[in-house]
């Protein structure tokens, strides 16, 4: 009887050291199938036809580890990858590669320890880009979106500053220390793996850091992010490869190869949410975002684009500087229905003088309808639209967004599609 009583005293100590300790498993399934194409350029042979696809809405799945140390204190992990469903390959609808998918802890992967008032968290993180409250990811509810392409672009004149950036320590500040009006504010610091890699007796110049600040006091919320990445290349500059090349107005010029600039990009976004019901809102975001070169024979040049005729890919020298505004109206219509519409108004590119260079801005706007089945499932439609100037060549390619590596100066791309999401 005495042992019996030790057995089981016994087991409900490890019971209750393991209450301590939780491991959540979850994720989503996203796919839709859509009609995708790029036209209108400003070569017409380079159009794109419209094709009939099926294509991956960032389905992920993922790992929430959780453990209580007592005091207030934890320690945590997250280790969330994304999945392409439609082809279970690592690549995107380009067949080009997903850095947000295909390996484990591609989307987020980090190690935290902290409290109510602040975590330490390292790892590989989402940084900058995100719009938390204001304005969360179109794949996140409906198929498509357009404000994603100008807070985190791949094409274009300016990239952001950062997306999800390797070798990252951050310190996230909690309601404790800053009260529920500033929860979620954090800084950043982070190193690319190109410096890490560096070779021997080279300096690793490639680092980026940042700082988000989150305001909510409902109906209201705010959120600012500035975050800068230094020498991209990591001090690779192949500056000669221009020695011939006409970097004059809106020039296009034809060359073969793919030279290394090296460069920081620099950006700051400011947005603003009015919820005017808990699940509607109207929101604004500004988006300021530059490049600069490390050496004056790129910098101090207008942006002229450089067609490599073998791959397509465009490359830009000279310093160049991009506003955006994007516009957002969510609205509930009860019953689990939900509208949503976009806009957003790219300006022109501004060279190092100040000025203006002609035709090389954007528009773009999306509609969409969800219709919430449960509270994991739903449904959508929506129509997304980028109209490039002369001289851009903005797209949405997140994921499985887009159904080539680059589209040419001067498209039109449009996408119109049915999706289906589970939350699990």
């Amino acid at each position: 009887m005495k042992k019996s009583l030790i057995a089981l005293a016994a087991l409900a100590a490890v019971s209750a050291a393991s209450a301590q300790s939780t491991v959540e498993i979850y994720g989503r399934a996203h796919l839709a199938y859509d009609n995708w194409g790029a036209t209108g350029a400003s070569d017409s042979a380079k159009d794109v036809r419209a094709r009939s696809r099926m294509s991956d809405d960032s389905s992920r799945i993922g790992f929430r580890i959780n453990e209580d140390l007592g005091g207030g204190l934890r320690a945590f992990s997250v280790i969330e990858t994304g999945i392409n469903i439609d082809t279970a390959t690592a690549n995107g609808q380009s067949g080009a590669g997903n850095s947000g998918a295909g390996y484990i802890g591609t989307r987020e992967a980090h190690v935290g320890i902290g409290n109510g008032q602040a975590e330490l968290r390292l790892g590989r993180q989402n940084v900058w880009w995100g719009n938390g409250l204001i304005e969360d990811v179109a794949a996140n509810m409906v198929h498509g979106g357009v404000i994603n392409a100008y807070t985190a672009p791949g094409a274009g004149y300016v990239n952001a500053p950062a997306a999800r950036a390797d070798n990252t320590y951050k310190v996230v500040f909690n309601k404790d220390l800053v009260g529920t009006m500033f929860a979620g504010s954090e800084v950043w610091y982070s190193i690319a793996s190109n410096a890490e890699q560096t070779a021997a007796n080279a300096d690793a110049k490639a680092k980026a850091n940042g700082v988000t600040l989150k305001v909510t006091q409902m109906p209201f919320a705010a959120q600012y992010d500035w975050g800068k990445n230094y020498n991209t290349n990591n001090g690779v500059d192949t500056a000669s490869a221009y020695a011939a090349t006409a970097v004059t107005g809106n020039a296009v010029t034809t060359k073969l190869g793919a030279p290394t600039l090296d460069s920081s990009v620099t950006g700051a976004k400011l947005g603003l949410a009015y919820f005017y019901a808990p699940t509607s809102k109207v929101a604004f975001i500004n988006t300021t975002m530059q490049m600069g070169f490390t050496t004056a024979a790129n910098n101090n040049v207008a942006p002229v684009s450089i067609q490599a005729t073998a791959s397509g890919t465009a490359y830009n020298v000279g310093f160049r500087k991009q506003v955006s505004n994007s516009f957002l109206v969510q609205h509930d219509l009860g019953g689990g229905n939900i509208v949503m519409g976009q806009y957003v108004k790219q300006g022109n590119v501004k060279d190092y003088t100040g000025a203006a260079v002609a035709d090389t801005g954007s528009t773009a706007y999306s509609l969409a309808f969800r219709k919430e089945l449960s509270k994991r499932t739903s449904i959508s439609t929506s129509y997304n639209v980028i109209n490039n100037d002369k001289y851009n060549n903005i797209m949405a390619n997140g994921g499985g967004q887009a159904s080539v590596a680059y589209i040419p100066q001067g498209a039109t791309v449009k996408v119109i599609g049915l999706g289906i999401l589970h939350n699990f």
